[in-house]
């Protein structure tokens, strides 16, 4: 009974979305828009890997009481079309951007990012022009062959022998492990949008993780920056500190920022603080701050 309150409450936010679909492949790729205020800017949020626009479940609602969202299920996740077999990371970017510049016609916006949609979106900025005003990376990886994850235990593999309850248990402990630093705050609505994530994922983001995605795109646009981890980020971990030196080495526009007890999953963990966090920062580079 819980589960379906909560797939009913997933659904209602969808269904109260804006459906808006580009070429992917031999398929489309899946954009949602919710107006805001009319005379507001536009905020396109890019979800992480093995996800999609459930990520910013969290988010959507507060930030469209002040801006225009749009979220994108990017290739082979989500709703969204899979690539051709053999695929790139540049074969993901080029779908992104030339959708996203359909998407937007012409208007200007901001990119709020998760980590892989920090990589897809660092390397789409040079592409996307004068018409994106700012990004803002949440989690990024793609940094290069650094130390990572410091004493992360590996994910539960799903069996087919697996019972529901098992499977449920396993991705509530990998979303403790990877995406959520306090055990507490995994509860059934992160658990059931894990499960829905995972279930559609066909793109295999974690391939491009040691490369350098992230600072090649960062080096190549000059649009206000900001980089925000949580401070248990377990990807992010053994030393989230030093990665302000790594975007300062090749940007001299970046803000970088660490959320007390959050994890890698900061939007969803530290809601409250990630959206305020997010309304200042887009005020902030509007121009009409």
């Amino acid at each position: 009974m819980q589960t379906m309150v909560l797939e009913r409450e997933l659904q209602a936010l969808d269904n109260s979305a804006e459906k808006l679909l580009v070429a992917c492949h031999e398929g489309e790729m899946l954009y949602r828009r919710w107006n805001g205020p009319d005379d507001a800017e536009t905020v396109l949020l890019v979800h992480g890997g093995s996800g999609s626009w459930l990520h910013w479940f969290r988010n959507i609602s507060f930030l469209r009481r002040h801006c225009h969202v749009v979220t994108v299920d990017l290739p082979g996740l989500g709703d969204s079309a899979a690539l051709a077999e053999g695929y790139t990371a540049t074969d993901a970017v080029d779908v992104f951007s030339s959708g996203t510049l359909d998407i937007m016609q012409g208007k200007s916006f901001h990119i709020v990012a998760f980590s892989w949609g920090c990589a897809v979106s660092s390397q789409a900025a040079l592409y996307l022009g004068n018409q994106l005003r700012s990004l803002l990376l949440t989690g990024p990886a793609s940094l290069g062959d650094i130390p990572r994850r410091g004493t992360m235990k590996p994910l539960i593999r799903r069996t087919p022998d697996m019972s529901a309850l098992e499977v449920r248990e396993a991705h509530r402990e990998n979303l403790a492990r990877l995406m959520i630093y306090d055990r507490s705050r995994i509860d059934d609505l992160a658990v059931l949008i894990q499960i829905l994530n995972t279930q559609k994922a066909r793109f295999n983001s974690p391939q491009f993780a040691r490369s350098k995605l992230v600072l090649e795109g960062v080096a190549r646009t000059r649009v206000p920056l900001k980089v925000v981890y949580g401070q248990y980020d377990a990807p992010g971990l053994p030393d989230i500190v030093a990665k302000k030196d790594l975007f300062e080495a090749v940007s001299d526009n970046v803000e970088f920022e660490i959320i007390a007890d959050a994890g890698h999953w900061l939007q969803y963990e530290q809601a409250g603080i990630f959206n305020e966090m997010t309304l200042q920062w887009l005020t902030k580079n509007s121009g009409r701050s």
